[in-house]
């Protein structure tokens, strides 16, 4: 660890970028970085889009759909990383791995298989907090990835306002939700996301403090992951 790649955290505290472990992850404080961090670079014209909003709808849908929890709450905390390293862009991590190639020789593969790496380390430190196995299994991983696609065509529809996508051919066959997205406030956004915590993490399992999706003050009670000073009002 060296302070060069220690980041500070809404809770205060620090976490090294380079070794994250499960005893540093506070779901409080991934709610609200989500809730703060803006889907699609914040290109959805006229509104704001969390993604923390993103993960909530997601693992709903996936769990009215299939009834498995565990699905829903890989599904929760499957852009979890995106808390600690923001959600970097593939065309961003590209044009950094071009110039890394053509100005220090560097291959422009490793570059890319840093970012992975990197992310790979959050995602371990997160689920294991959380109490999924990662990675999760191939069958899973599948479910988790057509989630993401449905939620993805049902954003475009709703949030993009018409802007066409250059590669559209290959979402053609993805049916999008049923309901119109609506976008929320981060507050509204990070409540949501604890109370789902709760819902679908098994960390929180067996807990006999009440679900209350607007106050959620009982979530804080239940488990060191979730910090009661990140309680929003």
């Amino acid at each position: 660890m060296t302070a060069a790649t220690i980041l500070t955290l809404s809770n205060g505290k620090g976490i090294d970028l380079t070794a994250p472990k499960a005893e540093d992850i506070d779901f409080a404080v991934i709610a609200e970085h989500l809730a703060k961090e803006k889907r699609y670079n914040g290109a959805t014209p006229g509104v704001q889009y969390p993604v923390a909003q993103h993960c909530v709808i997601g693992a709903d849908a996936a769990f009215a759909d299939t009834k498995d929890i565990e699905l829903a709450g890989y599904f929760l905390l499957h852009d979890g990383a995106e808390a600690f390293l923001k959600d970097d862009t593939t065309p961003k991590k590209r044009a950094i791995a071009e110039i890394a190639a053509s100005e220090f020789g560097i291959l422009a593969t490793e570059i890319l298989s840093a970012f992975e790496m990197l992310t790979d380390r959050f995602d371990a430190a997160i689920h294991e907090a959380a109490g999924l196995a990662w990675p999760p299994e191939p069958s899973m991983k599948a479910a988790i990835k057509a989630y993401d696609l449905t939620m993805f065509v049902t954003e475009w529809r709703d949030l993009m306002r018409g802007i066409p996508h250059p590669n559209w051919d290959e979402y053609r066959s993805i049916a999008p939700l049923p309901t119109t997205i609506a976008p929320w406030g981060w507050k509204q956004s990070a409540h949501a996301f604890r109370y789902r915590c709760r819902k679908y993490l098994p960390c929180f399992k067996g807990s006999t403090a009440a679900l209350n999706p607007v106050t959620d003050g009982a979530i804080n009670e239940c488990s060191p992951h979730l910090d009661s000073n990140q309680v929003q009002s």
